[in-house]
């Protein structure tokens, strides 16, 4: 279960989430997965493209098809 430091894209506050193989559709790479920022000042989602590892790739501020899971940050 890899901890992911990243950014938010909406906020640019540091977030932490935890990413698994299964979190993600492993046909296609970079693999989208939806992240919501759990705070009261964010709140919003947004898109996180990973790799084969599991790191992140870039992200897009709304939410694209193709992702299968919704992961929470803090």
């Amino acid at each position: 279960m890899p901890l992911r430091f990243n950014s938010c894209p909406h906020c640019d506050q540091r977030i932490v989430f935890k990413i698994e193989k299964d979190d993600i559709d492993t046909s296609q790479y970079p693999a989208p997965v939806y992240v919501i920022h759990k705070i009261d000042s964010c709140g919003k989602l947004s898109t996180f493209y990973v790799d084969s590892l599991l790191r992140v790739s870039y992200t897009e501020l709304e939410k694209k098809p193709g992702g299968i899971k919704i992961l929470e940050a803090k």
